[in-house]
């Protein structure tokens, strides 16, 4: 399989996660239910910072290298089209992209602030994906690597979600994908 064959097949995969609502577009509609979401799972009155980090999120992986036009809406063949044109013209300023993006994500999916991630805390930040379905998440969460107290670190889910987006290494892509189908979400 090409470097590129392996990269358009995990943007398909990352699109069909951020396509929440599964009508098979990324719109403001699949944007504004995470943003419901995090808010909801938020203890803190003040979301400024949270709305903030899902903002820029959703701004760069659904448009990236563009100014966000959320009057559109982006079927998988555009999204797939977006990316490889971008990684094929600077895969750096892609590969950077892809790391600031996740890490806001998972700043905002880090509720307390602890940078630990509990089974518990992943599950509900993928309440927000409308991904919360036991055996998904614990099959996630267990190809991340918990230690023995059940738990992953920021810089673990970092790695892994930027892996799955821009990640280069095939062995841990067809790892991911037999997980992915054995679920029945490939």
């Amino acid at each position: 399989m090409s470097d590129m064959t392996m990269m358009a097949e995990k943007w398909g995969i990352v699109f069909k996660l951020m396509d929440i609502n599964k009508d098979g577009v990324v719109s403001s509609q699949d944007k504004d239910f995470c943003k419901t979401v995090f808010s909801g799972l938020s203890t803190s009155d003040d979301n400024t910072g949270l709305l903030k980090d899902l903002d820029f999120y959703w701004d760069k992986m659904t448009f990236p290298g563009e100014s966000p036009d959320w009057d559109q809406q982006v079927s998988e063949e555009q999204f797939i089209q977006r990316y490889s044109k971008l990684f094929s013209s600077d895969k750096a300023a892609t590969v950077k992209m892809i790391n600031e993006a996740v890490k806001c994500l998972l700043t905002a999916a880090d509720i307390d602030g602890s940078k630990v991630f509990t089974f518990g805390k992943f599950f509900n930040f993928h309440e927000a994906f409308n991904l919360a379905h036991e055996i998904i998440v614990r099959t996630t969460f267990n190809l991340i690597g918990p230690g023995p107290e059940d738990t992953c670190t920021f810089d673990q889910m970092h790695g892994f979600y930027v892996e799955l987006f821009i990640g280069e290494d095939q062995a841990k892509f067809e790892t991911l994908k037999t997980a992915y189908k054995a679920l029945g979400m490939m």
